[in-house]
């Protein structure tokens, strides 16, 4: 995964690796995850180091919200107090940076053996002493960056649950591409990453295109719009289309552009590697224009001789 950077018109500009810190373990245990910050830029940096518990917003588009600390549980108040940054063996508040200066620091938490089962997710954050604040209300950082965790404390209780909560196509398209729309609930105590891919079937039963899903992370107790593996880098005439065809949800895309006739769209998810699978149906009708056009013009033409014909008679 690529370093993420923050600028701000040449006096602040930072990039931190890795942008995401995955964190499986079975209590007792010491944690101990390291991450790389660096000053891109010419004047040094006072950063301020804070932590910030978030969740994922309720659009299910995976944008993440910062929490309130007045909000956040007693135990992951606990938690928090037990999480330390440093660089060595030295515990950090803060750090300046010179320029282009590039340090390596260390997350570490001791988790005791009674440590409560759950995940926990936060951010560490960079933050310029010079900016005031920040929104806590959205996972942008103004004047500052940051390393999500995810941190999951010992094995999910019951197993990994979930279900495919909509799998939908428009009934009837015109042209390529081909949105589907795919709303994923995860129902376990734990994050999940679901595979899969969705396979079309013509008229014929036979395959006419797969879109692959891309893997996502889907937090405790929540839902996300899953989108296809192609989404990174698509076209930019394509990516035209998909804006126009596509609703405020992120969506998966077929990108064939000529179809002609009834479609079978079959989504096949996989919530974790040991399972569960889900199996889902949906079926879309596509006419080209040009098709409408001349069956509209052979009805005309049929009526019209058939008026005559009677008219004859």
């Amino acid at each position: 995964m690529p370093a993420v950077y923050a600028q701000d018109k040449n006096t602040f500009s930072l990039g931190i690796y890795p942008p995401l810190l995955e964190i499986n373990v079975n209590p007792p245990a010491n944690v101990k995850a390291d991450m790389q910050i660096q000053n891109l830029s010419e004047l040094p940096q006072n950063l301020k180091i804070v932590l910030r518990s978030f969740r994922p917003a309720e659009s299910s588009d995976g944008t993440l919200e910062i929490i309130n600390e007045s909000a956040i549980d007693p135990q992951g108040s606990l938690f928090f107090q037990k999480v330390k940054l440093y660089e060595g063996d030295t515990p950090l508040e803060s750090i300046t940076l010179g320029p282009y200066e590039s340090r390596t620091l260390s997350l570490r938490l001791a988790i005791e053996s009674d440590s409560p089962i759950r995940d926990y997710y936060f951010s560490v954050i960079f933050l310029s002493q010079e900016s005031s604040s920040f929104d806590t209300s959205h996972s942008q950082i103004q004047g500052g960056i940051g390393t999500n965790v995810i941190l999951s404390v010992g094995p999910a209780d019951g197993g990994v649950k979930g279900e495919v909560k909509e799998f939908s196509a428009p009934t009837f398209l015109t042209a390529g591409p081909v949105p589907f729309t795919l709303l994923v609930d995860n129902k376990s105590d734990r994050y999940i990453i679901p595979t899969g891919r969705i396979s079309i079937l013509d008229m014929f039963g036979r395959e006419a295109g797969l879109v692959n899903i891309e893997p996502q992370y889907i937090l405790a107790n929540s839902s996300r719009f899953l989108i296809d593996s192609d989404q990174a880098s698509p076209s930019a005439d394509l990516q035209g289309q998909i804006e126009r065809l596509s609703n405020e949800n992120p969506i998966l895309i077929w990108p064939k552009t000529f179809i002609f006739g009834l479609y079978t769209a079959q989504a096949h998810i996989k919530l974790s590697e040991n399972g569960p699978i889900f199996e889902t149906k949906t079926r879309f009708l596509a006419l080209p224009l040009y098709v409408i056009f001349v069956i509209s013009l052979v009805i005309f033409v049929s009526a019209g001789i058939y008026l005559k014909v009677r008219k004859k008679i």
